[in-house]
């Protein structure tokens, strides 16, 4: 009986959660669909009457440029950044030395500082290098700035494949780069892309950077744009609603097609010792 009535309650809280969580993303498309008029009334809950479809138009008029930039952008930067984090995690789980452990400890910590605190820096080494508002000054700095995050999750599923299959590989011929690439990468495919798909949602929702390193419309990212979709005069958040909507198709359409590996990655990282 106690069994059933904590079932419940969790089961309640589930619903109750997700009920939460959802009402930002109702408001998100009901405003997205309102007129001027109605988006002014501050009734964000209330359904719109006369559902404006040319919303989307206008705002994927805007952001077009910013969705082709950063789709360059994010797809080089995240492939460069997983390919060298990767290796670095093979580097840093397999090769014993001194200091292998403090190093790994170290790039734990720099995966979670936060970009305001090297902007200054990413400028002035930008600006010495004459790639600022370039498409290859922002791939190297998302690149640079992402690497330790895939070295994090990658080695983290490195550390999990028995080294007796190295081993058994040496003993073959396969030297470590082969292996690395024939063997290891095919094994650790969930990881792979699990890292893959978080370094890529992170470069791609990056706002700071993107607004702080391009200079007008030719290399800036999305969500740049998104941000001036709001209007200076007149606040036309259902404009921009509309264009937050269009943005949020290509993460989403990642997760739907690349979803059940991630899952499967985070199960393989939980479920082995």
């Amino acid at each position: 009986m106690k069994e059933r009535y904590f079932l419940f309650l969790s089961a309640l809280l589930v619903v109750v959660l997700a009920v939460v969580w959802m009402i930002p993303i109702y408001a998100l498309v009901t405003t997205s669909l309102k007129t001027q008029q109605e988006v002014a009334l501050q009734k964000y809950l209330v359904p719109s009457q006369q559902f404006q479809f040319t919303n989307f138009a206008k705002a994927f008029q805007v952001l077009k440029i910013g969705l082709r930039n950063s789709l360059v952008i994010t797809l080089t930067a995240t492939f460069v950044a997983v390919f060298i984090g990767s290796l670095a995690g093979y580097a840093l789980t397999s090769f014993n030395f001194k200091f292998a452990t403090l190093l790994f400890f170290f790039i734990v910590v720099v995966t979670f500082l936060p970009y305001h605190i090297v902007l200054i820096p990413i400028t002035h080494i930008l600006k010495t290098l004459s790639l600022l508002n370039t498409y290859a000054g922002l791939i190297l700095i998302y690149t640079i700035l992402s690497a330790p995050m895939a070295t994090l999750i990658t080695g983290t599923f490195f550390m999990k494949v028995p080294p007796e299959l190295e081993e058994a590989a040496l003993l073959d011929g396969c030297k470590p780069f082969p292996f690395y690439l024939r063997v290891l990468l095919p094994v650790s495919l969930p990881g792979l892309i699990s890292a893959t798909i978080l370094v890529f949602i992170q470069i791609y929702n990056e706002f700071l950077l993107g607004i702080a390193l391009t200079r007008g419309p030719d290399v800036k990212p999305v969500m740049p744009f998104l941000a001036e979709l709001k209007g200076t005069q007149i606040a036309q958040w259902h404009i921009q609603m509309a264009g937050a909507l269009i943005t949020s198709i290509i993460p989403v359409a990642v997760f739907i097609f690349l979803g059940r590996y991630f899952i499967s990655g985070l199960m393989a990282g939980y479920g082995k010792g």
